[in-house]
């Protein structure tokens, strides 16, 4: 159907998208900055998440601890028991050499003290613990304001 396309051969679909990112290990700190200039933060793809929902909670993230650098405060990255500061962790610790862009996945997370054989059940553990430590920061850095709040 289309001119000059008669005889292509089609050997990988969607392989022509193609996202461009930073190895972050390697050239950002652990709250996402230029290492050199700690007020230059990044978010999004570019920092190597894959996904809207990464992206827009890299970019909340970015936004507080921009706020909190602007008014002379430390960044803060939440505890890697919750997704976000998992995917932080992943993006300030995996190795530079291997860096690829990563979702967030149950992976990531420390494990639970306990073994749960149950997928389901695992999984609701990890959200549970997740919230309460999520909270916790939440609390302890007076975040009360701040997008990621849940109250």
């Amino acid at each position: 159907m289309i001119p000059g396309l008669a005889d292509a051969e089609f050997l990988r679909y969607g392989s022509i998208h193609r996202n461009s990112y930073l190895n972050s290990p390697l050239a950002l700190s652990a709250h996402l900055s230029a290492r050199d200039e700690p007020a230059a933060l990044f978010a999004g793809q570019i920092t190597g998440v894959e996904g809207y929902t990464e992206s827009s909670a890299t970019g909340l993230l970015a936004g507080i601890n921009l706020a909190r650098i602007l008014s002379g405060d430390d960044p803060v990255i939440p505890p890697p028991t919750t997704m976000i500061g998992a995917l932080y962790r992943y993006m300030s610790e995996a190795d530079p050499k291997h860096f690829q862009p990563m979702n967030a996945n149950f992976g990531l997370l420390d494990e639970l003290p306990e073994q749960i054989r149950d997928k389901k059940r695992k999984r609701e553990k990890f959200a549970e613990r997740s919230l309460a430590d999520m909270q916790a920061w939440i609390d302890a850095h007076n975040l009360h304001g701040a997008p990621l709040a849940r109250t």
